[in-house]
């Protein structure tokens, strides 16, 4: 069964000038240049996005609901799934493209991205990730059921979750997160009915 987890309990990776933690809500405003991404296509590294992480058991599984206006490009938020500068899983909103979509960047040594479009008319979106012992599930909840985002080849070891979120061109992003949860991972973590 999930349970809530409190905000206020967070370590921040790269705190932002402004945020605002409460037990059930964080607000951030993204500032300039900040990504998480591994020299794949760029040939860059960048570690300095903003995140709130919880330390976490070895297999588990967590979701976050939240809200922004993405307009500009690469504008994101979401969750990070962080084990180290070269181990890591982002997944959310990414405004790529013209349009916001749902995307993944998973990280072991060098990133890669992955994109479906979103629902343009969903006010907010939830993300969820599954840790297995073999692989990590990433799920989208917009206005209908959950999608599967992606099943990731990545065994995470003693890594911690949160909220991130990132304006690589721009700056002053706003966005509010919610409904943070946690719970064990469930038998069938592929296909959610809840």
């Amino acid at each position: 069964m999930m349970q809530p987890i409190s905000f206020t309990d967070g370590a921040w990776l790269n705190q932002p000038a402004k945020a605002a933690v409460a037990a059930d809500r964080l607000t951030l405003e993204t500032e300039a240049e900040t990504d998480f991404w591994c020299r794949t296509h760029y040939g860059f590294t960048h570690t300095n996005g903003h995140a709130l992480l919880f330390d976490m058991p070895d297999r588990f599984v967590s979701q976050v609901r939240f809200s922004g206006r993405f307009q500009s490009k690469y504008e994101q938020a979401g969750l990070l799934l962080w084990e180290s500068e070269n181990r890591w899983i982002k997944a959310g909103i990414e405004y790529a493209d013209g349009r916001p979509n749902l995307a993944v960047v998973v990280t072991d040594g060098r990133s890669d991205w992955s994109m479906a479009p979103a629902d343009e008319q969903a006010t907010d979106c939830t993300i969820r990730m599954t840790v297995t012992e073999s692989a990590v599930i990433v799920h989208a909840r917009q206005r209908q059921k959950w999608q599967i985002l992606r099943v990731a080849n990545f065994v995470s070891r003693g890594a911690r979750i949160g909220p991130m979120a990132c304006s690589p061109l721009s700056d002053q992003l706003e966005v509010t997160f919610s409904d943070f949860c946690v719970g064990p991972a469930p038998d069938d973590p592929l296909y959610l009915t809840d």
